[in-house]
């Protein structure tokens, strides 16, 4: 468990054992519900205010539940057996989703219940964070901006096909031997460049999210309004771009 008194997200000031937004609260940056096996605190884990968690708790659980329906054996069988429960309680998202449901040729396509916007903040969320847990010191987006890029389901199982094809080996398999990896139970993976500034969030083999730390100016600016608006139009649209693959 990491050591610190400001929110890691926010930077406010946190509070030890008080019940109210500043309130102190342990992060998991990639979600429990993420993974099948259970989690106790880490040692990767650190703390955050209680209006933060609540936010990036939004996405967390559709996020981390969806990306777990195809895993193998009990592990897909609950994150299935919860969005049912959902759904049973007329969750609007995934009642929405279940009603987007098409045919497509590897089976059912759904649209995923999420927004472009929704996208970006949880990237932005997941930066933050793994900024801090390799630097020991808040990411300033005074002086910064994020650049978030979605990798579709589709594309991240034809990546691994031509890494299998390739190599001859699943590549998540070779992460899971990598010890520079943040690896969370061979389900979800963290990668982080040398500097520090580029991170890679893989979720159950299904989702992935690539986000780049650049300097704040004014081209990077518009860079930001164009990667913004890019996955509104994917989210919404199903538009494809160099920021939602």
């Amino acid at each position: 468990m990491i050591k610190n008194n400001d929110c890691v997200y926010c930077g406010i000031a946190i509070k030890k054992s008080v019940n109210t937004d500043d309130g102190r609260s342990v992060e998991h940056l990639i979600p429990r519900i993420a993974v099948s096996k259970k989690r106790t605190n880490a040692n990767g884990d650190f703390h955050v205010c209680r209006k933060c968690n609540t936010e990036k708790s939004k996405i967390d659980e559709l996020f981390g539940l969806l990306s777990r329906v195809n895993t193998p054996g009990e592990g897909g069988m609950e994150a299935v057996s919860k969005l049912s429960k959902m759904l049973g309680k007329r969750n609007k998202a995934i009642t929405k989703m279940v009603d987007s449901a098409s045919s497509h040729p590897n089976g059912i396509e759904l649209k995923l219940p999420f927004k472009g916007e929704d996208i970006y903040k949880y990237g932005v969320f997941l930066t933050k964070g793994e900024f801090f847990k390799k630097h020991r010191s808040l990411l300033d987006l005074n002086k910064n901006i994020v650049l978030v890029t979605w990798v579709s389901p589709n594309l991240t199982r034809e990546l691994q096909k031509r890494y299998k094809s390739t190599h001859g080996r699943n590549p998540f398999a070779d992460l899971a031997l990598n010890s520079s990896v943040e690896n969370i139970h061979e389900e979800c993976f963290i990668v982080v460049n040398s500097t520090g500034d580029e991170f890679l969030f893989f979720f159950n083999q299904e989702y992935s999210l690539t986000t780049k730390v650049v300097e704040r100016n004014e081209e990077n600016i518009r860079e930001k309004r164009e990667n913004k608006l890019n996955l509104i139009a994917g989210f919404s649209k199903g538009k494809s771009s160099k920021y939602c693959v």
